[in-house]
């Protein structure tokens, strides 16, 4: 039988950095929209969680994600920014140190503060780096209902790339590729996030 842990704090932890993060994202709003530096965005598209595969258990790591941001200009070329992301559900499984196997499925979220750099291609387009942290809360859900559910919440590195096209100046088009991990009990795995984004600044 796959080990169940008892009832994790997870969520509670989650709750409060995500008023943390919520807090700090209105007074980076509140102290810069005099100089419209502040932008919010909002994106969308395939995901794909590297998690591992039993023969007794189907196995499907692709799904779709959505995400939310907030950020703040601190440069031309520099800035911060506050993400919630929510990768869906991956199905997979694992094998106990007693060599039995068990499936379920993965879900996948988090909210990350990460730092951006931009580097200016051409007038309209642009090519952006971000890095930073993320909380990544993932969840299991054992195929055996019988057994339950197990919950984690882990602070993991969080690394994008964005190709940007400036449809005017207050409004960006973006191609985001952003990477980090996750980790329930014993098992863990990369997520990666390929998608099309919309950025208005103000």
């Amino acid at each position: 039988m796959p080990y169940s842990p008892p009832k994790s704090r997870a969520p509670l932890i989650l709750r409060c950095r995500v008023r943390w993060l919520l807090a700090a994202a209105a007074s980076i709003t509140a102290g810069a929209t005099a100089a419209a530096d502040v932008s919010v965005g909002l994106g969308a598209g395939a995901d794909r969680g590297r998690v591992d595969c039993v023969d007794s258990f189907p196995c499907d790591r692709s799904n779709t994600h959505w995400k939310l941001s907030a950020g703040y200009r601190i440069s031309e070329t520099v800035d911060v920014q506050v993400v919630f992301f929510d990768a869906g559900r991956f199905k997979g499984g694992d094998t106990t140190p007693m060599g039995t196997e068990f499936g379920g499925k993965f879900e996948v979220s988090g909210f990350g503060v990460t730092g951006g750099y931009r580097w200016q291609l051409a007038p309209s387009w642009s090519l952006g780096g971000r890095a930073g942290l993320a909380a990544v809360r993932t969840r299991f859900d054992y195929a055996d209902a019988a057994v339950g559910t197990a919950r984690k919440t882990t602070l993991q590195p969080m690394v994008g790339l964005g190709l940007a096209y400036a449809v005017t100046p207050a409004v960006r088009l973006s191609l985001d590729y952003d990477v980090t991990l996750f980790k329930v009990h014993e098992t863990r795995g990369s997520l990666q996030m390929l998608g099309l984004a919309a950025q208005y600044s103000f």
